[in-house]
């Protein structure tokens, strides 16, 4: 039977999982100040010490994940404020405008509105006018 070390059984561990060096020496320092040498069977052990470096991988990946999430959430919400903010300058001018425009008399604004529609009628017509007429040639079947 292979008897492995508390001391092996931490760095093989670390390797698997790429824990960082910190978390390690931490994790050997519980032992020394507990009073349990490193060169002890990891018998005992292996399945807290396997189920804390499992548990650090988890963390890390979920925590990297998280940062990622907050990150494309910042950036959202910058492009949303920056957004708003040019809605909000468009809406000012708009405001301006309006508010600083001379109002027309009434029978002013009404000869407008009657060109505006002459205008319109009179592109209609020549639209039609000017309307190509295509024909689609098929090509026939063999007889």
């Amino acid at each position: 039977m292979d008897v492995r070390s508390i001391g092996r059984t931490i760095d093989e561990l670390a390797r698997l999982t790429g824990a960082p060096a910190p978390l390690v020496e931490e994790i050997r320092d519980l032992f020394v100040r507990h009073g349990i040498a490193l060169e002890a069977d990891a018998l005992p052990y292996v399945e807290i010490l396997e189920e804390t470096f499992t548990r650090v991988v988890l963390l890390e990946r979920d925590g990297s994940a998280a940062r990622d999430a907050l990150a494309r959430s910042e950036e959202n919400s910058r492009r949303f404020a920056d957004a708003c903010q040019e809605l909000y300058g468009q809406l000012q001018s708009m405001e301006d405008f309006l508010s600083s425009a001379v109002r027309l008399s009434s029978p002013e604004a009404a000869r407008r509105r009657r060109l505006a529609r002459q205008r319109a009628a009179a592109r209609r017509v020549a639209a039609k006018k000017e309307r190509p007429f295509f024909v689609i040639l098929t090509p026939s079947e063999p007889e």
